[in-house]
């Protein structure tokens, strides 16, 4: 297909920027509104950063490349931080409109707003303070915006750890509840991403499966032709493949497959201790020398099973059908532990151990439909905010940090002075959300105190639990600056070329 090169991309692109950011930015704060989706199999009203991002399609292909600047920004703060989306849409907004507007050299303004954004991380950290468990309630009820979601979130944290593996699902219960039963995360995922049948989560959800363990490569569909064979006479149509290696062309075959529908192979690859433990998890036995399990001898009791299985790219979880096998597992690591004079093997054995004994909290959310996708949106977020604050502890929310950084700035280069502007845009943006003038409330504000949108006053924000988790303030500053950085310095832009209809 031909292209399009454009040597003046900017006003439009910057328009397919601003587009998607208005339609995400008017959702931020407590008296933010909500977005349609008009989605074919998940139609829903949510506020969610990431999710309306990711839903906006321009037809002007500039329009659009714009677009996918602001999307590419929301999704890398969500694969970093798992919250703050919507900050992140509003400041790579800000900051490239403030760069625009410089007469200097964009490689120089790039370069100085780099050099910039470490100062800014550094009073971010300087204004954090740790939190604990008991804290994590109102952390979680500020992405929430529901008292009972975030108990049932810090409940869960309070019970398992803040390492919990948290999955959420739909309930025909008219309430708001959760579930632990016995399950395991491994961190890696499956080999190629069209093995996902959920789409819009970019991940693979299935329920009652075996499991194929397999320390052996699988090297052609000889290996596999026996087991394929049982699981036909048995009526199964899917199973799950954790392999040490797997032939390329073979990968190809299982998603032919999968495309066809005659037979779901997930494939994951896993080496070494990792693999073991995934074995312990499901309770198989795997293919191995070690073993004596070979693809032409090994019988259904040897497979592992699991009730349900989350798969995405970079992560698996695994509810047993029977935990027997990984708690027993877990015990003989423990003697190992015991006795382990390095410290720092000894940290890894501890770690294992506490992995394959480790709990899955199921949080269910049972509310009419389109407040039940709002929620689990909303749950997601809540969920991710709450780790990540324990991990680098909170500052003030409601857009106050970086307001304060911003006023306690004192720019010397080109990059301060256009992050002193922008770095004001969150706080901003949730004040004209509330209906407020910016300039009477900025003006007002009292020392030390900051502004609760919510209830239109000044308040200590720590202390009426108006807080964000330091990270994903981070981030979203981290984040934002370095796509806008890169945005500004474009001589060209090169999109697929669109026939006019006529």
């Amino acid at each position: 297909m031909s292209k399009d090169v454009s040597f003046k991309p900017f006003e439009k692109m910057v328009s397919g920027l601003d587009i998607t950011a208005n339609a995400v930015s008017g959702t931020l704060g407590p008296k933010g509104r909500n977005v349609w989706i008009d989605d074919p199999t998940e139609p829903k009203f949510t506020n969610d950063g990431a999710t309306i991002s990711m839903h906006v399609v321009l037809e002007d292909k500039l329009e659009d490349s714009g677009a996918k600047i602001l999307k590419n920004t929301c999704g890398q703060t969500l694969d970093d931080a798992g919250d703050g989306t919507t900050t992140s849409a509003v400041l790579v907004q800000a900051v490239i409109h403030e760069a625009l507007k410089r007469p200097e050299n964009p490689m120089e303004i790039r370069e100085s707003l780099l050099e910039a954004v470490p100062k800014i991380v550094s009073e971010i950290k300087k204004s954090s303070i740790k939190i604990t468990r008991k804290d994590i309630k109102k952390v979680a009820l500020i992405s929430a915006e529901n008292e009972e979601l975030a108990e049932n979130i810090s409940q869960i944290i309070n019970k398992i750890g803040e390492d919990a593996v948290i999955t959420v699902e739909d309930s025909y219960d008219p309430v708001i509840s959760y579930d632990i039963t016995e399950g395991y995360e491994a961190h890696v995922g499956f080999m190629d991403a069209r093995f996902a049948n959920d789409p819009k989560k970019a991940r693979c959800v299935m329920e009652n499966v075996p499991v194929l363990v397999t320390e052996k490569k699988i090297a052609a569909m000889s290996d596999v032709a026996p087991l394929w064979e049982q699981f036909a006479k048995q009526g199964v149509s899917q199973c799950i493949v954790v392999c040490d290696d797997i032939e390329p062309a073979l990968l190809g075959v299982f998603l032919a497959s999968k495309m066809r529908g005659t037979f779901t192979a997930v494939v994951i690859r896993a080496t070494g201790d990792l693999l073991k433990d995934i074995e312990a998890a499901v309770g198989a036995t795997r293919v191995s020398d070690t073993t004596g399990i070979t693809f032409q001898n090994i019988t259904p009791e040897q497979l592992g099973s699991v009730k349900k299985a989350v798969i995405d790219a970079n992560k698996s979880i695994f509810i047993p059908t029977d935990p027997k096998k990984a708690l027993a597992y877990a015990s003989h690591l423990d003697k190992f532990v015991q006795t382990e004079p390095n410290m720092y093997i000894k940290e890894k054995l501890q770690k294992r151990v506490s992995q394959l004994r480790g709990g899955i909290a199921v949080l269910k959310i049972g509310t009419p439909d389109f407040n039940r996708a709002y929620l689990k949106d909303k749950a997601d977020d809540a969920i991710k905010a709450s780790k990540v604050a324990l991990q680098e502890g909170v500052v003030e929310g409601g857009g106050m940090c970086l307001y304060r950084i911003a006023e306690g700035m004192k720019p010397k280069t080109i990059g301060e002075e256009i992050l002193k502007r922008a770095l004001t845009a969150p706080l901003r943006k949730i004040i004209e959300n509330g209906g407020k003038d910016y300039a009477e409330i900025v003006k007002n504000l009292p020392e030390g105190q900051g502004y609760d949108a919510k209830n239109n006053k000044y308040v200590s924000m720590r202390s009426s639990g108006i807080i964000d988790p330091a990270k994903v303030t981070r981030c979203a500053v981290e984040n934002s600056v370095s796509n806008a950085a890169q945005f500004i310095t474009m001589s060209a832009a090169i999109t697929e070329h669109v026939e006019t209809k006529n």
